[in-house]
């Protein structure tokens, strides 16, 4: 059980963070196409990417100003380092921790350690530029070793599962390190959010392919089979489908939310630059009945 919960927690965490991010993202990126008032002559707000943000929800200014989401992110490293420690102790022969509970702590520490950055940035403690893009590569970094190096012993279908869940994570570190290069691109951050999310259905899917609870044979994985390992591919890729749709569904509620109190200035028919790149249908079809 407590296997299996080490599991479905970090899924959770994940998906929820994935989403705040996406979410924060969205409306950042509306803010910066909209004109005040219909006001064409004044410049839109410039877009602004972060690896973590203000809690608007919250009320009182004070609150809104502190490091909620940083102080989250060590609160539940912390706890769950600490159960990984209790539940992984053992004195016999000798007081030691067991080896699967020491890795998980050490992909623990690398999202404690750039959660501590955040608060210092947050107040203004002089560390270099970009720290906070450059500490969340190196805790996806330290989580992607670790799980390589995660998979001795274990059965065929339990090694399979962590080598894509060790993909994610090292499309993750791709994304965080472009995002050291360039922290305002929308893009990188909708990468960071969409293989965050992965990671947390893909943890979740786990639990239940290695410790399912029932017994009913529809739903039992055989360890060893090469079919297995076929069907989890596949059922892979309907993750990362079925996690594109769920980040684009945010994307249209978030516009759809925007759009009735701004007026966002997207217009594709006058982005002579968007116009070169993509050829709109309307467009085709004028140039059709003119000929």
């Amino acid at each position: 059980m407590g296997t299996w919960i080490g599991h479905i927690a970090p899924g959770v965490f994940f998906v929820i963070f994935a989403l705040w991010w996406h979410i924060n993202n969205c409306l950042r990126y509306f803010r910066s196409l909209v004109h005040e008032h219909g006001e064409k002559s004044r410049a839109p707000t410039k877009f602004s990417g972060s690896t973590t943000y203000p809690c608007f929800c919250l009320s009182g200014k004070r609150a809104r100003r502190l490091p909620i989401e940083s102080i989250m992110k060590i609160l539940i490293t912390s706890i769950h380092f600490s159960i990984e420690i209790i539940t992984g102790y053992d004195s016999k022969p000798r007081p030691h921790l067991g080896d699967e509970n020491a890795h998980h702590t050490a992909m623990l520490f690398g999202f404690f350690l750039g959660s501590w950055i955040e608060v210092l940035v947050h107040y203004k403690v002089p560390l270099p530029k970009r720290i906070t893009q450059v500490m969340g590569f190196l805790a996806f970094g330290i989580e992607g070793l670790m799980m390589v190096f995660h998979l001795h012993a274990r059965s065929m279908i339990d090694a399979h599962i962590h080598q894509l869940l060790a993909l994610t994570i090292c499309c993750s570190m791709v994304g965080a390190l472009g995002e050291c290069f360039d922290p305002n691109n929308f893009w990188l951050i909708v990468a960071r959010s969409f293989f965050a999310l992965t990671q947390g259905t893909w943890f979740i899917q786990a639990a239940y392919v290695i410790w399912p609870k029932t017994t009913n044979p529809y739903f039992l994985w055989d360890p060893e089979s090469h079919r297995s390992v076929s069907l989890l591919t596949m059922s892979y890729a309907y993750h990362l489908a079925g996690n594109a749709f769920v980040l684009i569904v945010v994307y249209l509620i978030v516009y759809m939310f925007s759009s009735t109190s701004t007026k966002l200035n997207i217009d594709l028919t006058k982005d002579v630059e968007a116009r070169d790149q993509y050829k709109l249908i309307c467009d085709t079809l004028e140039e059709e009945n003119e000929l």
